[in-house]
């Protein structure tokens, strides 16, 4: 009996060792101690948390959750040294961030390697051909703020959230280039898309879950329905591939590849001529400009409308900080003339 149990033991040690020993080179960054399965326990939840870790192991530390290894830069010169190199260029696969293709790599946001870099050029490319960074971006802000101003005089003198149209806005600025078109402030299809694109942002988040700890992959799929929200996550892949589709579609069948007027017009033309070239990059496909659309959509009005709300918040919080601004404003910019780049320096 004892020497069977000396046998279990010594085999269930065996099994754990092996399963938990990470295969690391010795030069690899200090930081907190990991344990099997959950990682770290000292995690970076602020930036107090940042700097007391940093104070401790220094400017470079590694730190792990769940099952995946993140290494954590603090100082400004290494970051940008780690910016400039190609050995720090690609991103950990993670099967969430392409849930639109069910896993395959595809877009620009969280692809990497060859193809990230192949479409990245592509992408730049067209973009400033069609205007990016030039005379006609700032018309299209220009005519997007007239229009938004306009929006927001309905609301003068009135308690009021600050309205979507400012989303909207944001997003038309860069739908100008993608798809050559803008929509009304009050279009119901885009609104409800983009707020269905907001709501499922925290529950994408959650899908990563079960990749930093697989365990979780084999609780009850009622459980993991419910968890991870799948089908909220479902319901944005469906509405989107087919808004998505719809655009291309419509673009297909207007598509004057003398005259292409957006960079959805541009990569048909591409996906068109790489089909005669078998031995060419092949990676432009409809999945590919799907998710890229979804990721120029997402960011052309998350982020930067985000951006705009907290700003327009703090001033209605700091008018003191309002009138500094108007201020400055008028000193340089006469009183019926509209601000431009002109008047930038």
């Amino acid at each position: 009996m004892l020497v069977e149990v000396i046998l279990f033991v010594s085999v269930t040690t065996l099994f754990i060792y092996l399963v938990t020993k990470e295969n690391l080179p010795d030069n690899v960054p200090k930081g907190p101690r990991r344990f099997p399965f959950v990682g770290c326990f000292d995690l970076v939840m602020s930036s107090s948390d940042m700097r007391r870790l940093r104070d401790k192991y220094g400017d470079i530390f590694m730190m792990k959750l769940g099952t995946q290894y993140m290494v954590y830069l603090c100082n400004y010169q290494l970051v940008k040294e780690a910016f400039s190199s190609p050995y720090v260029a690609d991103r950990a696969y993670l099967k969430s961030g392409f849930f639109l293709t069910d896993g395959v790599p595809a877009g620009i946001i969280n692809t990497s390697g060859n193809h990230w870099t192949s479409i990245r050029r592509f992408l730049l490319r067209q973009m400033r051909d069609l205007g990016m960074g030039k005379s006609y971006m700032e018309d299209a802000i220009m005519h997007e703020a007239r229009k938004l101003t306009k929006d927001f005089e309905r609301l003068v003198g009135k308690p009021a959230e600050i309205p979507k149209s400012v989303d909207i806005c944001v997003l038309n600025i860069v739908w100008s280039l993608v798809a050559n078109k803008a929509y009304d402030y009050d279009d119901k299809k885009i609104l409800d898309l983009m707020a269905l694109i907001q709501r499922t942002g925290d529950d994408l988040e959650l899908l990563v879950l079960p990749e930093l700890f697989p365990i979780l992959y084999y609780l009850p799929n009622f459980i993991k329905k419910h968890i991870f929200k799948e089908q909220v996550v479902a319901e944005l892949k469906e509405k989107f591939i087919n808004f998505t589709k719809e655009t291309m579609d419509e673009h297909r069948a207007n598509l004057d590849c003398d005259n292409p007027l957006d960079f959805i017009d541009h990569y048909l033309i591409e996906m068109d001529e790489q089909k005669k070239k078998p031995n060419g990059p092949q990676f432009k496909s409809d999945m590919d400009l799907v998710t890229t659309i979804f990721d120029l959509f997402d960011a052309g009005f998350d982020t930067t409308s985000n951006t705009l709300r907290w700003f327009i918040y703090y001033i209605a919080a700091n008018p003191e900080v309002q009138r500094k601004l108007h201020e400055e404003i008028d000193a340089v910019v006469n009183a019926d003339a509209e601000i431009s780049l002109d008047h930038k320096d």
